[in-house]
């Protein structure tokens, strides 16, 4: 078991970091915003210090493979660890929750406000109150925590707007038609994986308006 690594920082990108160490290079996950952070302060070849978890991924034998988790404090560490006690609660999944700090996730388990944890990316209310029952208790140092930041930044998922509307109005829509078209479809609340989509529901909405 690895719990802290000194080395060189090689490269590191938006969700990992490889560090050197006697002529042996590590993969390191880490949590988006330590990443980011990291990016703007250091530069290859300076020295680096992470503390360590590491799990093995995959479920099939024969298909497992060792991974690593660093953390700039080990209280980030301690926490983590036991924050993916909770059944079904995963690393990747864990490490994407992490958009409020490590003290306010802690505060919101031990008084049980789940509607917190629910707006945790990945985290839905089941999910939540998993998460309360499980660790509740077991959290109050870190929510004691005087100063914390975010160790994660939220993803911003693209809404494919600006491309639907090119798309509409080489349709020959007029600008505020195809903005009425498209607030409509956005203003569902549905998650549009791709500008193909935002259309289909747009069409789904203007079909419907026909048979009225």
């Amino acid at each position: 078991m690895i719990s802290k690594i000194n080395g060189k920082l090689e490269h590191i990108d938006g969700s990992s970091a490889t560090v050197g160490v006697g002529g042996i290079y590590y993969e390191i996950m880490l949590p988006s915003a330590l990443a980011e952070s990291l990016k703007e302060k250091s530069h290859n070849g300076s020295d680096i210090s992470f503390h360590i978890l590491d799990y093995i991924e995959g479920g099939q034998v024969g298909n497992q493979y060792p991974r690593m988790v660093g953390f700039a404090d080990a209280v980030d560490k301690d926490f983590f660890r036991l924050y993916t006690s909770v059944p079904g609660l995963g690393i990747k999944k864990a490490l994407k929750s992490l958009i409020i700090p490590i003290s306010e996730i802690s505060r919101a388990i031990e008084t049980e406000e789940t509607s917190v944890l629910k707006k945790l990316p990945g985290i839905g209310g089941r999910l939540a109150e998993k998460i309360v029952a499980h660790l509740k208790g077991k959290t109050t140092r870190f929510a004691l925590a005087k100063e914390s930041k975010p160790l994660a930044k939220p993803e911003i998922k693209p809404d494919y707007a600006e491309e639907v509307m090119a798309v509409l109005l080489q349709l020959q829509y007029k600008r505020t038609e195809a903005q009425m078209m498209l607030d409509r479809a956005l203003n569902t609340g549905k998650r549009f994986k791709s500008s193909e989509e935002l259309l289909q529901q747009i069409f789904r909405q203007s079909s419907t308006d026909t048979v009225r």
